[in-house]
């Protein structure tokens, strides 16, 4: 439930500050500024909850209707100011974010939570890979942070969140490799005197039985591929690749929705 407030507050606050920036101003103008700042990915902005967010907004006093434009048969357009109550919620908002710690949502975490679920060179694997995913969002924030259209086009600060980014995402990068090493080299899951407490009892059975469920690695073929010394009796010729292996392949790591 904080996790959902916090996001909340953070759309509030940046509605109000646009609305402030730039009144009047039209629900669109306000959508199509927090799109060009991708605040959809950094902020947890959903584009479809703007609009309703604007009309909630002006119910609670904190905006109100400046205008209303109809043209034709279009929609009304509706343009917003804010309000002196508005102003108090923005500056408490933007006050309270500055001065205080937000928590993070990600998945990973729960996931980190089930580490004893997976075989050791699987989660190895897994760290591994996710470090080489961080590096390349990384290189791509140091690529368009080099470019004309950061340099020329938007203001000092936005370089400076990007960095912020970039230095998290390096902090990252260093624990998964750590933590990958520490799994490869053995180091215990848990302290010996664990094993011998009930609640932990079958701890030990679920770690050894974890399988890998990924796709193939460099150093790990892909399931349905046999070894020299153990045929397969589905193998086909090297001249005809199976389509049932070829349907069966695991797809790349993605990068923000695509494929590296």
């Amino acid at each position: 439930m904080v996790i959902t407030l916090v996001h909340v507050s953070a759309t509030r606050m940046m509605i109000l500050g646009l609305v402030r920036w730039m009144q009047p101003v039209h629900g669109y103008d306000v959508r199509r500024e927090l799109l060009s700042w991708s605040a959809d990915k950094w902020a947890n902005v959903q584009p479809g909850s703007i609009y309703h967010a604007l009309r909630k907004l002006t119910e609670e006093g904190l905006l109100r209707e400046v205008a209303t434009e109809q043209v034709g048969a279009r929609p009304a357009r509706v343009t917003y100011g804010i309000t002196s109550k508005g102003e108090d919620e923005f500056q408490g908002l933007l006050r309270g974010h500055w001065w205080n710690l937000g928590e993070v949502v990600d998945p990973f975490f729960a996931a980190f939570s089930f580490l004893p679920a997976l075989p050791r060179d699987e989660a190895s694997a897994a760290l591994r890979n996710r470090a080489r995913l961080l590096r390349a969002v990384n290189d791509s924030l140091r690529a368009a942070m080099e470019s004309g259209w950061m340099k020329d086009d938007k203001p000092v600060h936005v370089g400076w969140m990007w960095q912020l980014s970039i230095a998290r995402a390096e902090g990252e990068i260093g624990w998964c490799e750590r933590i990958a090493d520490l799994i490869d080299a053995g180091v215990p899951y848990l302290p010996e005197d664990y094993a011998e407490e009930p609640a932990w009892a079958q701890f030990g059975t679920l770690v050894a039985e974890a399988t890998w469920h990924g796709g193939p690695t460099p150093d790990r073929p892909s399931p349905d591929q046999s070894s020299p010394d153990q045929p397969s009796s589905n193998q086909s010729s090297p001249d005809q690749p199976s389509p049932e292996r070829s349907s069966r392949e695991q797809p790349s790591p993605t990068v923000d929705g695509e494929r590296t």
